[in-house]
């Protein structure tokens, strides 16, 4: 089973944040909440100019998302910094995480580490999940599996989705706890219920495999289409896969086309060599198009 980790939207748990209100804030949540940015990014320019680490932590998203302006990492690192430097948690989670990934600046995972656990000292459960993920890839640390299990039960236990995936995932791999399908599913099923797409996935992949619950092709296939539906490459190319199967879903050689197409337009590289592999063979009612399948094929390196 593949899986990536990924920060979670920041702005889903800034509302359980005691702060004091601010009204050009709140005004323009309502407006990022309505999908009105223009509208949104200006009412936060008012209270971000005035300093409020929310106001500007919420510009940092809009210039790291691209919503309502162009995407442009290093206007969100800085003002994401200006919210960090005030002890903002997500804030300093999301400096942590563009240093992680480097977005916008050099990537450097002792800077990383260094932002995470401000805001884990803080007892901010997306840092918390963001370490354990440092500790089980030994991304800037030694690989240390009883710390990614220590750190990512940390934010799992206050109901995190990125750390109750993360820890399923090692309950289902066996890495640093043991082996435990039935407790993998239950953590996976935690976070799928708050709408994670990376849990519904992994729930997805439990179910067609039969682990740790009764094996349904058609509760799988439920599960990869929710989190297909939120833009998830992993879960487009496992859908698509079961459209070309015809697992608990009608055969479909069309709709398998389509998923794998968004899959690869995701970025999921291996969506884009099975493309090329379809372009080349002639599959799944394409012609074959030998140039297609090259451009699919050095994307997907």
């Amino acid at each position: 089973m593949k899986r990536c980790i990924s920060k979670a939207i920041v702005t889903a748990v800034l509302g359980a944040l005691a702060l004091a209100a601010h009204a050009d804030v709140e005004q323009g949540r309502a407006a990022y909440q309505r999908g009105e940015y223009a509208l949104a990014y200006k009412e936060f320019s008012g209270d971000a100019a005035r300093g409020v680490a929310r106001a500007q932590n919420y510009l940092g998203l809009m210039h790291e998302k691209g919503q309502g302006v162009t995407v442009d990492y290093v206007q969100a690192l800085r003002l994401y910094r200006q919210a960090a430097a005030q002890g903002f948690a997500p804030a300093q989670t999301s400096v942590g995480y563009f240093y992680d990934e480097g977005l916008g600046v050099q990537r450097d995972y002792a800077q990383a580490m260094n932002w995470y656990r401000k805001a884990a000292d803080q007892n901010f459960p997306q840092a918390q999940s963001n370490i354990g993920a440092l500790y089980e890839n030994g991304r800037g640390v030694p690989v240390n599996l009883a710390q990614a299990v220590e750190w990512y039960r940390k934010a799992a236990d206050q109901g995190s989705p990125a750390g109750q995936t993360n820890l399923g995932y090692l309950h289902a791999r066996g890495k640093g706890v043991a082996k435990d399908d039935a407790m993998a599913v239950a953590l996976y099923r935690k976070a799928a219920e708050q709408n994670y797409a990376l849990a519904q996935n992994n729930l997805g992949f439990m179910t067609a495999e039969g682990r740790g619950l009764a094996q349904d092709y058609s509760a799988a296939a439920e599960w990869y289409r929710k989190a297909a539906d939120q833009g998830l490459g992993l879960a487009q190319f496992n859908l698509s896969r079961l459209y070309e199967q015809g697992k608990g879903v009608s055969q479909d050689d069309g709709q398998a086309m389509t998923w794998l197409t968004k899959s690869a337009n995701a970025g999921y590289k291996p969506a884009m060599r099975r493309l090329a592999l379809v372009y080349d063979k002639g599959l799944l009612g394409q012609p074959v198009a030998p140039e297609t399948a090259r451009q699919w094929r050095e994307k997907g390196r």
